[in-house]
């Protein structure tokens, strides 16, 4: 998908070579990694857009198992029910940038222009809606981490300069392999995620990502745009796709929380291994 992150190779172990006879041999060893409540992985459930299907499908089974989330919001849709969006925000779940307006052609923005117009406007919204002193995280509008002219890592160096200026602690892809904490801290403007029911319905893909990030101790962070009645076609969810896959996430083998709170707890764990 244009700049969208390229997948990368999650590795949990820890290779030991050993010289046993005279021939070296690898013994793969997993790493410990500690999430709250004993969990032995985490997930985050990201929304995009501000949809309202979101609040009408996807918030009642949220709140019928007790889980909260992230939400991306752009102004142009959010603005018809900014007041669920309120209510949603006071229950603990959490409201991030996904710019004013969602553009995917970003070649003719300058980085001010950009900026100002798209990433300073969006959380100026934010901050008098829900309040301002919130960590600040983003989700890039179509997986697009390009801006501007010229070659790919001109322009993906140009966007992350725009986020670091807004303060941005936080940046969302739209793919990779489950996170591992050590590539968290190291480049948290960059993490991965999976959509898993982008291109068609079902929950076989999002099981296999969850079951593989459990056994890597890593970090899954899903995302969803339309979950509605039916799957209709690229992008959607259904209600029955979705709610299964949240049955799983309620399982207490994955702590499940808003990207911003799991990155805190990722970033204050690991960067003191560092």
């Amino acid at each position: 998908m244009g700049d969208s992150h390229l997948s990368r190779r999650s590795l949990f172990t820890a290779v030991t070579v050993l010289a046993l006879g005279g021939r070296a041999r690898a013994e793969v060893e997993p790493r410990a990694h500690v999430w709250p409540n004993g969990a032995r992985a985490a997930v985050s459930l990201t929304y995009d857009d501000g949809l309202n299907s979101q609040l009408d499908n996807a918030v009642p089974e949220l709140k019928r198992l007790g889980l909260k989330a992230t939400f991306f919001l752009t102004a142009d849709n959010a603005h018809w029910r900014l007041a669920d969006w309120e209510a949603l925000a006071r229950g603990g779940n959490e409201v991030a940038n996904h710019t004013m307006t969602h553009p995917c052609a970003l070649a003719g923005y300058t980085a001010g222009r950009f900026e100002t117009a798209e990433i300073d406007r969006m959380q100026g919204y934010l901050d008098r809606n829900f309040g301002p002193g919130r960590e600040r995280t983003f989700a890039y509008p179509c997986g697009y981490l390009g801006l501007g002219h010229g070659g790919r890592h001109r322009r993906f160096a140009r966007y992350r300069r725009v986020l670091e200026r807004d303060g941005v602690v936080a940046a969302r892809t739209t793919a990779g392999g489950p996170n591992r904490p050590e590539d968290v801290v190291a480049d948290p403007l960059r993490l991965h995620a999976f959509e898993p029911t982008y291109e068609g319905d079902g929950v076989a893909a999002a099981m296999r990502y969850l079951n593989e990030t459990v056994s890597r101790g890593g970090w899954a962070i899903l995302v969803f745009h339309e979950v509605v009645p039916e799957w209709r076609g690229e992008g959607d969810a259904s209600v029955a796709s979705h709610n299964k896959i949240l049955t799983r996430i309620a399982q207490p083998d994955l702590w499940c929380a808003p990207m911003g709170q799991v990155f805190d707890y990722v970033e204050s764990r690991w960067r003191r291994r560092a």
